[in-house]
């Protein structure tokens, strides 16, 4: 009778494929770190104009060709983490429940994402006050905000059943949601991290809701 043998492939190092694997992504991972750290380092010390990528590269003990195999210019560090914060986002929003309204479904899952910066707000202070005295990074800033407005319109889209190219409502809901979320960020910005963001997320969407009922009041009160 013929055995069939199934042989777990080894690495030259004693390793399974699999863990081989697992290693490389894990090295890849912490090399992004490692370079991520070092340069929201230098841009603290020096400033971020007077940091350059060949700086950025020595201090995480990197050539700069591979900091470019991680991120594609200096100021994409700054952004490193945006897709994966838009994607937690884009399943927050969806896993709310479906009786909340759809603001409130913003604000929580918002919130529950600010959590994370109670827990070290240092590096999205450190952003926000780089892009507030960088004139060339504000541009990109307001781009980052379109794509948040777009995550945010793209899953009330699917919450509420509704096809954006045919319904407004999802664009405007994330528009005006975004606002105040930008309000309450700022905020928090400029107490330099000491206040409750989640707070100010509440208070901002809640002032919204009251702002959109005393424009609908006054207006229904003028016919």
């Amino acid at each position: 009778m013929r055995l069939t043998v199934t042989v777990k492939r080894r690495t030259v190092s004693g390793m399974s494929a699999e863990t081989s694997e697992s290693f490389r992504e894990r090295k890849k991972a912490r090399t992004r770190q490692d370079l991520a750290a070092a340069a929201m380092r230098l841009f603290a010390e020096h400033g971020y104009e007077q940091v350059t990528v060949d700086l950025i590269a020595e201090a995480a003990w990197v050539s700069p060709r591979t900091f470019f195999r991680y991120f594609p210019s200096k100021e994409d560090v700054l952004w490193g983490d945006s897709d994966v914060a838009r994607d937690a986002l884009h399943a927050a929003i969806l896993q709310r429940p479906q009786g909340e309204s759809p603001l409130d479904a913003i604000a929580e899952a918002t919130a529950g994402l600010a959590e994370r910066f109670d827990v070290d707000p240092e590096p999205v202070l450190l952003r926000a006050r780089i892009v507030a005295q960088t004139p060339g990074l504000q541009a990109r800033d307001l781009l980052e905000y379109a794509k948040w407005e777009q995550t945010v319109e793209d899953a009330l889209a699917q919450r509420l059943g509704k096809d954006p190219g045919e319904d407004l409502t999802p664009a405007l809901i994330a528009v005006a949601a975004g606002g105040a979320l930008r309000v309450a960020f700022r905020r928090w910005v400029d107490d330099d991290g000491r206040g409750d963001l989640k707070a100010l997320i509440a208070d901002a969407v809640a002032s919204l809701r009251a702002a959109v009922c005393q424009t609908d009041a006054a207006g229904l009160a003028g016919t």
